[in-house]
């Protein structure tokens, strides 16, 4: 997958769009028992995430095609955002975004997983490489 389709995608869609600003990453779609999570039976959806500079959009993609699913996307504006920050796991990397008002155990605190590299998007570790610049990092406790 070229990162021009998803920068043509969202200029398509009138939102704010330039090279460098998104990534892929992973979330959770249901959780199951804590045994579940070490063979790895989690649910999880893949999605894009583009970062502009006055919001971000989420990008739900095809899982065969790897393309954005036409229409199907969510703009946040910036401003509803108290922090973006990245966690460093061993192969991969946590991104949390908590929205203002978000408790710690509500769920307007969102997680992704986001991995170091990915095969079929050469841009994708460059560009994680600048957000990792841009927001930073907060150590675990």
């Amino acid at each position: 997958m070229k990162e021009e389709v998803i920068i043509n995608y969202l200029q398509r869609h009138g939102l704010e769009a330039k090279t460098g600003d998104t990534i892929l990453v992973e979330r959770k779609t249901r959780n199951r028992k804590w045994y579940a999570t070490l063979l790895g039976k989690n649910e999880t959806e893949k999605i894009y995430l583009n970062f502009a500079e006055r919001e971000f959009v989420i990008l739900p993609i095809e899982k065969d095609s790897m393309t954005p699913i036409e229409g199907d996307y969510a703009q946040v504006p910036l401003t509803e955002v108290k922090s973006i920050y990245f966690k460093k796991q061993s192969n991969f990397y946590n991104l949390l975004i908590q929205y203002n008002d978000a408790t710690a155990t509500d769920d307007r605190i969102k997680k992704y997983k986001v991995p170091k590299e990915v095969a079929d998007c050469s841009w994708h570790k460059e560009n994680l490489e600048r957000l990792i610049e841009r927001f930073g990092f907060k150590e675990s406790k």
